[in-house]
């Protein structure tokens, strides 16, 4: 377990834990985006919303970890593949797949990971 673990963290991804405070994220899985922003840090404390109707409204949660289907959680790791699994005060919330990831600060971004667009598809 230990050594899918490390494959998982040595590919690009993102260690919420890691974030300064306000740092945005803007993620997208196939069926929604998330936009969060970075409460505290090392208690991986976020203010989410969505395209998912359940996350409309900004909401703060946890994020605490990023899941592979073999049962293997990632914590505080936002990886592609990985979905996310947020605990929000009336219980967990896991999303679908991670397919890209962007980083955002006062006056830089950084794009972590992209899905490749198909040739001849508008995204």
């Amino acid at each position: 377990m230990t050594a899918l673990l490390d494959k998982l963290r040595a590919q690009p991804g993102i260690d919420v834990r890691r974030l300064k405070a306000g740092t945005r994220l803007l993620i997208e899985t196939a069926q929604h985006v998330y936009e969060m922003v970075v409460i505290v840090p090392h208690a991986t404390l976020l203010e989410i919303s969505s395209t998912d109707p359940v996350l409309r409204r900004p909401t703060v949660g946890q994020f605490l970890a990023g899941h592979y289907p073999a049962s293997t959680d990632v914590e505080g790791w936002i990886g592609r593949g990985l979905s996310m699994v947020i605990r929000f005060r009336n219980g967990c919330y896991r999303s679908g797949p991670v397919l890209s990831a962007q980083v955002k600060g006062d006056t830089w971004h950084y794009t972590v990971f992209e899905t490749a667009a198909t040739p001849g598809v508008c995204p």
